[in-house]
């Protein structure tokens, strides 16, 4: 069965039956609060959706597997070592979950690649949509109806919104991603009243959220976003118009420095545990040095090993080493250099994923994945095919 929906680029682009299967998936991902252990519909739903896909003879030979094996593998041999000289840091268990996100990544990558690129358009815009509805619907049952949808938390303490997360920074890394998916069909000139509407929904529930990363990892996407389109607006002298605008946010930046100082205290001692991130950062060197080539494994390694360093790429360096740390910047270098080539309004969609990161381990969230590899594959399609940049 064949679900056929309109596009302003091409004359028709189908979602498939069983796409629903991920779509569904995605949007449920955020909801740890319905989780028996540490799988929840979402996490079923993505996996029977992607399993038919792993074992292509491909999926194996790509960046993304790569990485995967490379981290995976030095998280292993750091687990060990971390067993001899730190086993109370250690948690074992957590490897499995970057297994099952290291399935979900690579059969999510062989699977979108089976698709044209203009269904594969449609379902990622398909999925936003879905996404936002669902979010939007289960704000105001929260309001009219109850705090709790089959026991997951509407609300985080009763005051910051969760959409059924046991902490809000499961669907603040959603909204994050679906906020520039939205900003991306705006510039493109797509689905404009659509566009614009849900993505004034996304912002709102963000701000809901009360996540200072998840408005700084806007923040820094609307910022980036900025550069480029002042760069398309003088294609001639993109390099002297990119300068100009440099020169006049560091003028703002000088002009009100004490506000955005201010900001980014609020945003540095929002950490709820006392201790503050700055502490917490500052500890990760005597982690480090306990095991730097292949680190501790995954695991509580900050501030003596009584909690995580609560910051994406500190993680990866302690629970992997150097070596889980080169193979994730080399991967990086990878993916962003092809979005770039293949479309820079898909580009805003990885700063803001890569941001969250900056105080919180957004990439050990299945959700963060899902929008990962989309952009990938896009990406990957639009420069096999030389489409130019819409």
């Amino acid at each position: 069965m064949r679900i056929t929906a309109g596009s302003k680029t091409w004359e028709s682009a189908r979602i498939e039956f069983a796409d629903w299967l991920l779509i569904i998936g995605l949007c449920l991902a955020p909801m740890t609060g319905l989780r028996i252990w540490k799988i929840g519909p979402g996490e079923v739903l993505c996996l029977l959706w992607g399993i038919r896909y792993l074992f292509k003879a491909k999926s194996l030979k790509s960046d993304l597997s790569f990485f995967f094996a490379l981290f995976i593998v030095a998280m292993a041999a750091g687990s060990i070592i971390g067993f001899i000289i730190a086993s109370n840091e250690l948690r074992t268990v957590d490897l499995l979950t970057w297994i099952y996100l290291g399935i979900i990544a690579i059969s999510l990558h062989e699977g979108l690649k089976t698709k044209p690129l203009h269904d594969l358009e449609t379902l990622f815009f398909t999925f936003a949509e879905v996404a936002t509805v669902w979010n939007l619907f289960l704000f105001f049952y929260s309001r009219l109806v109850g705090s709790t949808l089959f026991g997951a938390p509407l609300w985080y303490n009763g005051v910051r919104y969760s959409g059924g997360g046991t902490n809000p920074h499961q669907i603040a890394v959603l909204l994050c991603g679906l906020v520039f998916i939205f900003l991306r069909s705006l510039l493109k000139k797509e689905k404009i009243i659509r566009s614009i509407v849900f993505l004034v929904v996304c912002v709102y529930l963000m701000l809901e959220t009360a996540s200072s990363t998840g408005v700084l990892s806007i923040a820094l996407g609307i910022a980036v976003s900025a550069y480029f389109l002042v760069a398309d607006l003088f294609p001639k002298n993109k390099v002297g118009a990119i300068v100009i605008l440099s020169l006049i946010l560091l003028l703002i930046s000088l002009v009100f420095w004490s506000f955005f100082y201010g900001q980014f205290m609020e945003w540095v001692m929002e950490d709820k545990n006392g201790l503050g991130r700055i502490e917490i950062f500052s500890s990760f060197g005597t982690a480090f040095i306990k095991s730097p080539l292949f680190g501790l494994g995954p695991g509580v390694h900050g501030v003596g090993g009584t909690i995580e360093f609560h910051n994406t790429y500190l993680e990866i360096i302690a629970a992997s080493g150097v070596i889980g740390g080169i193979a994730f910047i080399v991967y990086s270098i990878g993916l962003f250099r092809d979005v770039l080539k293949a479309d820079w309004k898909l580009f805003p969609i990885l700063v803001a994923m890569y941001a969250y990161g900056l105080a919180g381990f957004a990439m050990r969230r299945l959700v963060y994945w899902g929008i990962v590899v989309f952009v990938t594959v896009i990406a990957e399609k639009r420069n096999v095919l030389q489409v130019p940049q819409g």
